[in-house]
């Protein structure tokens, strides 16, 4: 198993150089939302919870970032929700905002490794695991264990990419749609919705990740190849996005159980 800083790295850089995750907040001052559209995340819900009219629903925030998500759920829909992340910063900054947005009696935010915390749980209507990468392992995997923590008509909503099927384009880690839907099927898992975003005001967001990045070379010009590394692999990501790979934001649920006919 990676260690945690290596699983954050991977996340947030696409590489496994932990030397950057001090920096993470940083650089990435500038950004509530870590690459999920939480208006897709709440339409989701919103019609998972009226099909179920279920009360007060309840959600599992696995590398929660600084709250975005849960915060605007909790706002909009009334969740309790659970977050959890490894980066301390962003946790009090999630804090911060469910006061803001007067939801903090509805958000639980921790700092911590979500492949450890999650053995710790109990189960949840809704699981979100958005933009962490293969923290957990491939599709298989990953579904096999949120889904230990799924209540029987609950939903995992995850934010990843894959590359389409007619693509001969490879990337680091990304899955070319029929392998990730086969290791759906395998973990006896079902895609019931998706909605393929397009890369939100991604320039803006590249901008501001270069400044502060230079700044940061200011202040440590001894590092100036660290952040001109990620400056760089941020600039594949966005480009991967924008013309190579598919952005999906995929919702999740168990198969039903068929019963046996009677004779």
């Amino acid at each position: 198993m990676k260690t945690l800083e290596k699983s954050i790295a991977i996340a947030m850089d696409s590489s496994e150089d932990v030397a950057i995750v001090p920096f993470l907040p940083y650089i990435l001052q500038d950004f509530w939302e870590l690459g999920t559209p939480a208006e897709i995340v709440i339409n989701f819900a919103n019609k998972w919870h009226a099909a179920t009219q279920r009360h007060a629903p309840s959600l599992l925030d696995l590398g929660c970032g600084k709250g975005a998500l849960s915060v605007k759920l909790a706002a909009e829909l009334k969740y309790s929700c659970y977050g959890i992340d490894g980066i301390p910063e962003f946790i009090e900054v999630a804090k911060d905002k469910a006061r803001e947005y007067g939801v903090d009696i509805l958000c639980c935010f921790e700092v911590g490794d979500i492949r450890e915390k999650i053995k710790t749980l109990d189960t949840f209507d809704v699981i979100l695991l958005c933009a962490t990468g293969p923290v957990f392992g491939d599709y298989y995997v990953t579904l096999k264990t949120l889904s230990e923590y799924l209540n029987p008509d609950g939903i995992i909503i995850i934010n990843d990419a894959y590359i389409d099927d007619e693509s001969t384009f490879q990337y680091p880690s990304v899955l070319y749609r029929r392998e990730l839907l086969k290791q759906v099927e395998q973990a006896g898992i079902e895609l019931i919705d998706e909605n393929t975003h397009a890369q939100a005001d991604s320039e803006e967001e590249f901008e501001n990740i270069q400044k502060r990045c230079r700044e940061l070379m200011e202040k440590y010009p001894e590092k100036t190849a660290l952040f001109e590394k990620y400056i760089q692999n941020q600039a594949d990501e966005y480009n991967a996005l924008e013309n190579k790979i598919i952005g999906s934001i995929m919702v999740f649920r168990k198969k039903p159980v068929l019963e046996e006919n009677s004779i």
